[in-house]
């Protein structure tokens, strides 16, 4: 039997989430093995010796090459499995545009927004975000606002992985700092649209999601006691 890819990382984690989003997207039957940054298995030297920056996701390809981060990693399956070009385009110019939102979505989106505010949260310091930190969220939507206001999609006029990176923090986002239609129309049918496409909600909706949103709402009402 064929080996399958491998996925590591963990269902709670938005930059995982894009990857199986794209896993379903293109139909690709592969292993899922769990890793909990949480309880330090990023940091072992087994983990390590496949992602030497220790994040997550790593991708172990069907030949047992390792591939780490979740944006080289979309991009790498359209490139591997996709029967066209659509969702991450061989056209330099759409292509580049599609990089731009990747390292918007990685850069702004999930370290400043997604991870400054819940990593602390999750660990256990803090049962509130600063409100230094939802300042940043403000800055990200306005920013991603104006990239719709000149493409129905995040990086051109047919959705790519880069709408998948991007919907996967901004969901996270939402829960703290929500997107309303009066104030950001754009962003606010995006997501509908995105949240409407089965595999999309399907990922959002997992028990394990479902689980990590529980786990916030009893950390920050601790904040209220």
């Amino acid at each position: 039997m064929a080996s399958k890819p491998i996925l590591y990382g963990s269902h709670t984690s938005p930059t995982v989430n894009a990857v199986v989003i794209t896993f379903k997207a293109l139909n690709v039957d592969y292993e899922f093995r769990e890793v909990k940054p949480l309880k330090g298995e990023n940091q072992t030297q087994e983990y390590l010796r496949k992602n030497p920056t220790g994040t997550i996701p790593a991708l172990e390809t069907e030949d047992h090459k390792f591939i780490g981060d979740s944006h080289v990693i979309t991009a790498y399956l359209v490139d591997r499995y996709a029967p066209n070009d659509s969702l991450y385009p061989k056209d330099l110019y759409k292509r580049a545009k599609v990089q731009q939102l990747q390292h918007f979505s990685n850069n702004v989106l999930f370290t400043n927004c997604v991870k400054a505010a819940y990593a602390p949260i999750f660990a256990r310091l803090k049962t509130t975000v600063p409100e230094e930190i939802l300042a940043n969220f403000d800055f990200a939507y306005a920013t991603l606002e104006r990239f719709l206001e000149q493409n129905k999609w995040v990086a051109g006029d047919q959705m790519t992985v880069a709408d998948f990176n991007c919907i996967t923090s901004v969901v996270s986002m939402k829960s703290l700092r929500p997107v309303t239609k009066e104030k950001y129309p754009l962003i606010y049918d995006w997501i509908n649209r995105m949240l409407a496409i089965p595999y999309v909600a399907e990922t959002f909706n997992s028990e394990p999601m479902q689980s990590s949103r529980r786990f916030l709402n009893k950390q920050m009402a601790k904040s209220h006691l």
